[in-house]
């Protein structure tokens, strides 16, 4: 079981131990040969020129990102939904 990060009562629960979920969208720009990746949840964004490279700067950005909305999730699942065309594995 999942809360989802802005769903009503998600910092109560946090605080009780129910893992948070943040959804995150990756999308590939293929004009400017970059993949990037987008959360309404947290206010990410984040470009790279690899899938790898993305992963590592979205593992990068939660942390900080979660410090300054002084959310207590120490260990957030990344729910990373692919969009236009990019296969999904």
């Amino acid at each position: 079981m999942y809360w989802r990060l802005g769903f009503p009562g998600w910092r109560i629960a946090a605080r009780v131990g129910i893992p948070i979920q943040i959804k995150v969208h990756v999308c590939k720009d293929d004009e400017a040969q970059v993949y990037y990746a987008t959360s309404d949840d947290i206010g990410l964004a984040v470009e790279s020129h690899s899938l790898d490279v993305l992963v590592k700067e979205i593992d990068l950005a939660l942390p900080e990102l979660l410090e300054l909305a002084h959310a207590p999730i120490e260990k957030p699942r990344t729910d990373i939904r692919f969009h236009k065309n990019i296969a999904t594995a």
